[in-house]
Protein backbone atom coordinates (compact mmCIF):
# COMPACT_ATOMS: atom_id res chain seq x y z
CA UNK A 1 0.00 0.00 0.00
CA UNK A 2 1.32 3.24 -0.89
CA UNK A 3 0.07 6.18 1.81
CA UNK A 4 0.32 9.43 -0.43
CA UNK A 5 -0.30 11.54 2.66
CA UNK A 6 -4.29 11.21 2.69
CA UNK A 7 -5.66 11.93 6.29
CA UNK A 8 -7.52 8.62 5.66
CA UNK A 9 -4.30 6.42 5.04
CA UNK A 10 -5.05 4.48 8.52
CA UNK A 11 -8.64 3.50 7.54
CA UNK A 12 -7.42 2.09 4.04
CA UNK A 13 -5.01 0.02 5.74
CA UNK A 14 -7.49 -1.04 8.74
CA UNK A 15 -9.81 -2.11 6.24
CA UNK A 16 -7.42 -3.85 4.04
CA UNK A 17 -6.15 -5.72 7.47
CA UNK A 18 -9.36 -6.54 8.47
CA UNK A 19 -10.40 -7.98 4.91
CA UNK A 20 -7.44 -10.28 5.73
CA UNK A 21 -4.62 -8.94 3.94
CA UNK A 22 -0.86 -8.60 4.92
CA UNK A 23 -0.49 -5.18 3.72
CA UNK A 24 3.25 -3.80 3.83
CA UNK A 25 3.41 0.37 3.72
CA UNK A 26 5.31 2.81 1.97
CA UNK A 27 5.12 6.78 1.67
CA UNK A 28 6.90 9.77 0.77
CA UNK A 29 9.83 9.48 2.83
CA UNK A 30 10.83 6.24 0.45
CA UNK A 31 13.14 6.72 -2.33
CA UNK A 32 11.57 5.06 -5.39
CA UNK A 33 14.38 2.50 -5.03
CA UNK A 34 13.23 1.49 -1.71
CA UNK A 35 9.36 1.57 -2.49
CA UNK A 36 10.29 -0.83 -5.38
CA UNK A 37 12.00 -2.87 -3.23
CA UNK A 38 9.18 -3.16 -0.65
CA UNK A 39 6.76 -3.85 -3.12
CA UNK A 40 8.96 -7.10 -3.83
CA UNK A 41 6.43 -10.34 -4.25
CA UNK A 42 3.43 -8.67 -3.51
CA UNK A 43 -0.05 -10.09 -4.51
CA UNK A 44 -1.52 -6.47 -4.89
CA UNK A 45 -0.65 -2.59 -4.97
CA UNK A 46 -3.18 -0.56 -3.66
CA UNK A 47 -2.90 3.38 -3.84
CA UNK A 48 -4.65 5.81 -1.38
CA UNK A 49 -5.30 9.35 -1.60
CA UNK A 50 -3.56 12.46 -0.44
CA UNK A 51 -3.82 15.75 1.40
CA UNK A 52 -2.62 18.06 -1.29
CA UNK A 53 -0.25 17.63 -4.50
CA UNK A 54 3.50 16.33 -4.18
CA UNK A 55 5.84 15.36 -6.82
CA UNK A 56 7.46 12.84 -4.26
CA UNK A 57 3.86 11.36 -4.10
CA UNK A 58 3.89 11.19 -7.93
CA UNK A 59 7.39 10.04 -8.98
CA UNK A 60 6.96 6.94 -6.77
CA UNK A 61 3.12 6.15 -6.90
CA UNK A 62 4.09 5.89 -10.64
CA UNK A 63 6.62 3.85 -9.97
CA UNK A 64 5.12 1.73 -8.43
CA UNK A 65 1.98 1.34 -10.78
CA UNK A 66 4.61 0.69 -13.37
CA UNK A 67 6.52 -2.01 -11.82
CA UNK A 68 3.44 -3.67 -10.62
CA UNK A 69 1.85 -3.38 -14.55
CA UNK A 70 5.11 -4.86 -15.77
CA UNK A 71 4.69 -7.55 -13.34
CA UNK A 72 1.04 -8.11 -14.41
CA UNK A 73 0.48 -7.57 -10.53
CA UNK A 74 -3.03 -6.17 -9.88
CA UNK A 75 -3.18 -2.39 -8.67
CA UNK A 76 -6.56 -0.78 -6.67
CA UNK A 77 -6.59 3.22 -6.49
CA UNK A 78 -8.56 5.28 -4.15
CA UNK A 79 -9.39 8.93 -4.80
CA UNK A 80 -5.91 9.99 -6.01
CA UNK A 81 -4.79 6.50 -6.68
CA UNK A 82 -7.86 6.37 -9.27
CA UNK A 83 -6.88 9.45 -11.01
CA UNK A 84 -3.42 8.13 -11.19
CA UNK A 85 -4.16 4.73 -12.61
CA UNK A 86 -6.48 7.15 -15.17
CA UNK A 87 -3.90 9.98 -15.85
CA UNK A 88 -1.43 7.18 -16.66
CA UNK A 89 -3.25 4.97 -18.75
CA UNK A 90 -4.17 8.35 -21.17
CA UNK A 91 -7.11 9.67 -19.32
CA UNK A 92 -7.89 13.46 -17.92
CA UNK A 93 -8.98 14.93 -15.32
CA UNK A 94 -10.87 18.62 -14.69
CA UNK A 95 -11.60 20.69 -11.91
CA UNK A 96 -15.06 20.89 -10.93
CA UNK A 97 -16.86 23.94 -9.77
CA UNK A 98 -17.07 22.70 -6.37
CA UNK A 99 -14.77 20.67 -3.99
CA UNK A 100 -16.87 17.49 -2.88
CA UNK A 101 -17.30 16.56 0.47
CA UNK A 102 -19.30 14.27 2.60
CA UNK A 103 -21.67 11.40 1.98
CA UNK A 104 -22.85 10.86 -1.98
CA UNK A 105 -25.28 9.05 -3.53
CA UNK A 106 -23.45 7.09 -6.54
CA UNK A 107 -25.33 4.40 -9.03
CA UNK A 108 -23.26 1.65 -9.27
CA UNK A 109 -23.02 -0.99 -11.95
CA UNK A 110 -23.89 -4.38 -9.60
CA UNK A 111 -23.09 -6.95 -12.63
CA UNK A 112 -19.68 -5.95 -11.40
CA UNK A 113 -18.35 -8.08 -8.59
CA UNK A 114 -17.27 -4.62 -6.79
CA UNK A 115 -21.04 -3.91 -6.11
CA UNK A 116 -22.58 -7.02 -6.94
CA UNK A 117 -23.28 -7.14 -2.70
CA UNK A 118 -24.83 -4.24 -2.39
CA UNK A 119 -28.46 -4.29 -1.96
CA UNK A 120 -29.11 -1.34 -3.98
CA UNK A 121 -28.52 0.31 -7.49
CA UNK A 122 -27.52 3.60 -5.37
CA UNK A 123 -25.61 3.91 -2.53
CA UNK A 124 -23.90 6.16 -0.22
CA UNK A 125 -19.63 6.66 -0.65
CA UNK A 126 -17.88 9.31 1.39
CA UNK A 127 -16.22 11.96 -1.34
CA UNK A 128 -13.00 14.41 -0.74
CA UNK A 129 -11.78 15.57 -3.79
CA UNK A 130 -11.57 19.02 -5.94
CA UNK A 131 -11.45 17.27 -9.48
CA UNK A 132 -13.29 14.79 -11.53
CA UNK A 133 -12.70 12.28 -14.25
CA UNK A 134 -12.97 14.49 -17.77
CA UNK A 135 -12.39 11.55 -20.29
CA UNK A 136 -11.96 7.79 -18.91
CA UNK A 137 -8.45 5.94 -20.42
CA UNK A 138 -8.49 3.69 -23.05
CA UNK A 139 -9.08 -0.23 -21.99
CA UNK A 140 -10.87 0.98 -18.64
CA UNK A 141 -14.89 0.79 -18.34
CA UNK A 142 -16.80 2.83 -16.13
CA UNK A 143 -18.76 1.43 -13.33
CA UNK A 144 -20.65 3.99 -11.23
CA UNK A 145 -21.61 7.83 -11.64
CA UNK A 146 -22.78 10.13 -9.70
CA UNK A 147 -24.75 13.64 -10.26
CA UNK A 148 -22.11 15.54 -8.25
CA UNK A 149 -18.84 13.78 -8.83
CA UNK A 150 -19.08 12.23 -12.41
CA UNK A 151 -17.33 8.92 -13.03
CA UNK A 152 -17.11 7.05 -9.32
CA UNK A 153 -15.20 4.06 -10.34
CA UNK A 154 -13.96 1.82 -12.95
CA UNK A 155 -12.11 -1.34 -13.80
CA UNK A 156 -9.50 -2.77 -16.34
CA UNK A 157 -7.64 -5.35 -16.90
CA UNK A 158 -6.42 -6.10 -13.34
CA UNK A 159 -7.29 -2.59 -12.31
CA UNK A 160 -10.09 -1.13 -10.14
CA UNK A 161 -9.80 2.59 -9.34
CA UNK A 162 -12.87 4.17 -7.32
CA UNK A 163 -12.75 8.00 -6.88
CA UNK A 164 -14.80 7.65 -3.37
CA UNK A 165 -13.52 6.50 -0.14
CA UNK A 166 -14.78 2.84 0.69
CA UNK A 167 -12.37 2.89 4.10
CA UNK A 168 -14.56 5.89 5.12
CA UNK A 169 -18.13 4.57 3.56
CA UNK A 170 -18.93 1.95 5.94
CA UNK A 171 -20.48 -0.92 5.44
CA UNK A 172 -20.98 -0.11 1.67
CA UNK A 173 -17.36 0.16 1.35
CA UNK A 174 -16.49 -2.80 3.02
CA UNK A 175 -19.15 -4.92 0.81
CA UNK A 176 -17.29 -3.02 -2.55
CA UNK A 177 -13.54 -3.52 -1.14
CA UNK A 178 -14.06 -7.24 -0.31
CA UNK A 179 -16.02 -7.52 -4.06
CA UNK A 180 -13.32 -6.06 -5.98
CA UNK A 181 -10.67 -7.57 -3.70
CA UNK A 182 -11.90 -10.74 -5.13
CA UNK A 183 -12.13 -10.07 -8.50
CA UNK A 184 -8.23 -8.79 -8.48
CA UNK A 185 -6.72 -11.78 -6.53
CA UNK A 186 -9.59 -14.42 -8.78
CA UNK A 187 -10.19 -16.14 -5.77
CA UNK A 188 -6.40 -16.57 -4.02
CA UNK A 189 -6.88 -16.60 -0.65
CA UNK A 190 -5.02 -13.00 0.68
CA UNK A 191 -1.51 -12.54 1.72
CA UNK A 192 -1.49 -12.99 5.35
CA UNK A 193 1.17 -12.88 8.13
CA UNK A 194 3.99 -15.23 8.13
CA UNK A 195 3.51 -16.31 4.84
CA UNK A 196 6.36 -16.98 2.67
CA UNK A 197 8.41 -15.24 5.50
CA UNK A 198 8.44 -11.40 6.14
CA UNK A 199 9.58 -9.20 2.89
CA UNK A 200 13.08 -7.54 3.10
CA UNK A 201 13.70 -4.53 5.41
CA UNK A 202 13.96 -1.31 2.89
CA UNK A 203 17.10 0.13 3.28
CA UNK A 204 18.03 2.24 6.20
CA UNK A 205 13.90 2.00 7.16
CA UNK A 206 11.17 0.17 8.74
CA UNK A 207 8.11 -0.25 6.92
CA UNK A 208 5.72 1.93 8.24
CA UNK A 209 2.54 0.88 9.79
CA UNK A 210 -0.57 2.68 11.94
CA UNK A 211 -1.15 2.38 15.40
CA UNK A 212 -4.02 0.22 15.72
CA UNK A 213 -7.23 2.14 16.74
CA UNK A 214 -6.12 5.58 15.90
CA UNK A 215 -8.29 7.22 13.69
CA UNK A 216 -5.94 10.35 12.70
CA UNK A 217 -3.06 10.25 10.60
CA UNK A 218 -1.08 8.80 13.40
CA UNK A 219 1.37 6.65 11.97
CA UNK A 220 4.37 4.19 14.16
CA UNK A 221 7.65 2.85 12.74
CA UNK A 222 7.55 -0.93 13.52
CA UNK A 223 9.09 -3.83 11.72
CA UNK A 224 7.80 -4.94 8.17
CA UNK A 225 4.79 -7.70 8.32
Amino acid sequence: MFDAGGCSAPRLYELLVALGNEVRVVDQSFSAEDALRALGDADALALGGRRRASSASDRIATALLRAARSAGMPALGVCYGAQLINNSLGGTLELMGARLRGLNPVRVDRSDPAFSGLPSDVARFYEARARRIRRLAPGLRELARSEAGGIEAFSGDGLYGFMFHPELSGGAGVIVMRGALGALMGGRAPARRGRGGPPPPARRRRAPCPRPGRRRRTWARCPPL
